[in-house]
């Protein structure tokens, strides 16, 4: 019997996958896929598995699995700044990405993903779940010089939110490694 987030990972790294180019037989780290710019006036931003002040949801979305949604209302932007949901809509998924950096100064969230550029275009909304990228994925990045991006030893949990995630102690689970072969 296979745990649950072992299975979750292997289908997170299945869909991920499919970034890779066929002809490569070396697995390209996410430093180095070209990642589609999207301008934060053409989307919608929700999380919505948890409350995230407006002024952190920048910090909740960098490096996170996303669901690329279509909703069918259009994206009116009042501010200079992100659209924010403050619901969780109903809406299409069209696939899955990696929000891989946000660059506030020309407004854009890079997003790699492996939907073709023509469903891309419906995507108008970008939910954020309670759905990590596997650790794998982050810290198994080969030729990256220095610190790995997204990865840090010099972490301050006295920042509120910060810990680690408490495990339920009523609930009995066996805990398992999962090692991502790239070979």
């Amino acid at each position: 019997r296979v745990h649950s987030s072992i299975l979750r990972d292997m289908s997170i790294l299945g869909y991920l996958g499919q970034l890779q180019s066929p002809d490569i037989g070396a697995v390209l780290p996410l430093h180095s896929l070209v990642p589609y710019q999207v301008p934060f006036s053409a989307v919608a931003v929700r999380v919505i598995h948890t409350d995230v002040a407006p002024t952190n949801i920048m910090y909740a979305v960098n490096a996170s699995w996303v669901g690329l949604c279509r909703i069918p209302d259009e994206i009116r932007c009042q501010t200079d700044g992100p659209v924010l949901l403050t619901q969780t809509p109903v809406c299409d998924c069209l696939g899955f990405g990696i929000v891989r950096g946000v660059e506030m100064e020309k407004k854009l969230y890079h997003i790699l993903t492996p939907v073709p550029p023509e469903n891309l275009r419906l995507v108008n909304c970008l939910l954020l779940g309670n759905i990590a990228i596997p650790n794998c994925v982050l810290v198994g990045q080969q030729g990256v010089e220095g610190e790995i991006p997204y990865v840090t030893s010099d972490y301050n949990y006295s920042i509120l939110g910060s810990g680690k995630l408490k495990k339920k102690k009523h609930f009995k689970r066996r805990e398992y490694a999962f090692e991502c072969d790239y070979t």
